[in-house]
C-alpha cells in the first residue's frame, strides 16, 4: 500500500501548504506543473529542524525563469538562499539525497511534513503580517 508523500509549497504570500505527491521519486514534470513552469532550479536549505532524523537534505525548487518572468519576491526563499540575492515566485521544499543532491527529489512522510510545517512556523512567525 502506498503511503502519502508531500512537498511543501511556499508561495510568495508566505503561507505554507502541503501538496500530496506520489511516494518515491517525484517526476520533474510534476514539480514543473506545480510551479507553473517548464524548468526548475534546485537550491539547498542550509539548516534542518532539530529533530530531523532523515539522512536526506532539504532542498527547494523554484521556477528557473522566475526573474525573467517578473515574478514577485519570495522573501522566505531569499532567506533560505543566504547570499542576499532575491528569489522570485513560489517554491517547493523537497528531500534530496545527501550523497547525490542533484539526483531525483522525493516528498516527505506525514510525520516529516508535520515536523517541517511546525519548524517553518517557528522560523517565520511574522510571515503573514504587514511589515
Amino acid at each position: 500500500m502506498e503511503r502519502p508523500s508531500y512537498l511543501i509549497r511556499v508561495p510568495v504570500s508566505g503561507d505554507f501548504e502541503a501538496v500530496q505527491v506520489p511516494e518515491g521519486a517525484v517526476p520533474a514534470e510534476l514539480t514543473c506543473t506545480l510551479l507553473h513552469t517548464d524548468v526548475t532550479e534546485r537550491l539547498r536549505i542550509a539548516v534542518t529542524p532539530e529533530n530531523w532524523d532523515d539522512d536526506a537534505v532539504l532542498c527547494y525548487l523554484i521556477d528557473a525563469r522566475s526573474g525573467d518572468k517578473g515574478l514577485p519576491l519570495n522573501w522566505i526563499g531569499a532567506c533560505f538562499y543566504h547570499t542576499g540575492c532575491p528569489v522570485f515566485g513560489d517554491l517547493l521544499i523537497c528531500k534530496c539525497q545527501r550523497s547525490h543532491p542533484e539526483a531525483v527529489v522525493s516528498g516527505f512522510t506525514e510525520e516529516q511534513k508535520n515536523l517541517l510545517l511546525k519548524w517553518l512556523d517557528a522560523q517565520f512567525p511574522f510571515r503573514n503580517e504587514e511589515l
